[in-house]
């Protein structure tokens, strides 16, 4: 049986750091003067605006935050890092099952929101891009978006379902589905405390959902991170494609609202 106290105090800590985490942006691309002057700084040495370098500098925070909370989890919870990417040639067709998965899942679930509460229409999906992190990526060099876009997903996976969800099955014995849930739960909330209203939140939850429980069951059957990884990233890669494609389709802005 899991130590209820343990286990409190880990789910309390992972809440604050998913909290703080989601917020950074907030926090660094509206009140922070000193990123205004890193990104003055790095101007000096490249031609690109000040939209594409700052974004290029936020985006840079927030994986550096992600990647070291990982770590510091890992170390507190002796959990190798190693084994977060172990690989097995059975991983390949379980990361293709896996990106399949996703994929549908995510367009299941937001179509089925998208119906339920009457909001079809390229107008309400146009609020999507002005999420911050959203707003951010699109600022970036065009060759560059989905790159970051996916090394985003990469980032979050390793520290939902790479850190928090191994410590908790490996760790603190609790029961798969529960532990799926807990860090699933985590990774919702992290995401919505980016979003500034109730449309944004229901279609970016829709794709949190579908990540987080075909990500969970991945690292539940492997042990390893890696076949989720590759199907986050690859389920960013596939709405960011699909996104400058869909301008004449009814729902246009579903294949970019789930680039996390």
């Amino acid at each position: 049986m899991p130590n209820v106290i343990v286990l409190g105090g880990f789910v309390a800590a992972a809440t604050a750091v998913s909290f703080g985490w989601g917020r950074a942006l907030w926090y660094f691309a509206d009140r922070s003067q000193a990123i205004r002057r890193w990104v003055f700084f790095a101007m000096g040495y490249t031609r690109r605006s000040f939209s594409e370098v700052r974004a290029l500098v936020l985006s840079a925070i927030y994986y550096s935050l992600g990647l070291l909370a990982s770590l510091l989890l890992a170390l507190a919870f002796r959990l190798p890092v190693s084994s977060l990417i172990s690989f097995k040639a059975s991983y390949i067709a379980l990361s293709l099952l896996g990106i399949a998965g996703e994929i549908s899942l995510a367009n299941l679930l937001i179509d089925l929101s998208v119906r339920l509460t009457g909001t079809a229409g390229p107008e309400r999906f146009a609020e999507i891009r002005e999420i911050p992190w959203m707003k951010g990526l699109y600022q970036l060099p065009p060759a560059v978006v989905p790159v970051a876009a996916a090394c985003g997903g990469v980032v979050e996976e390793i520290f939902f379902r790479g850190v928090v969800l191994r410590v908790m099955i490996d760790r603190l014995s609790i029961a798969p589905m529960l532990a799926i849930a807990i860090a699933g739960t985590l990774f919702v909330f992290q995401q919505l405390v980016q979003v500034r209203t109730a449309f944004q939140a229901m279609v970016i939850g829709s794709g949190c959902v579908a990540i987080s429980l075909v990500g969970g069951l991945l690292v539940a059957l492997t042990g390893s991170a890696l076949p989720a990884l590759i199907s986050h990233g690859s389920f960013v890669l596939f709405f960011m494609s699909q996104g400058s494609k869909a301008s004449t389709n009814s729902y246009p802005a579903k294949a970019e609202i789930t680039a996390r």
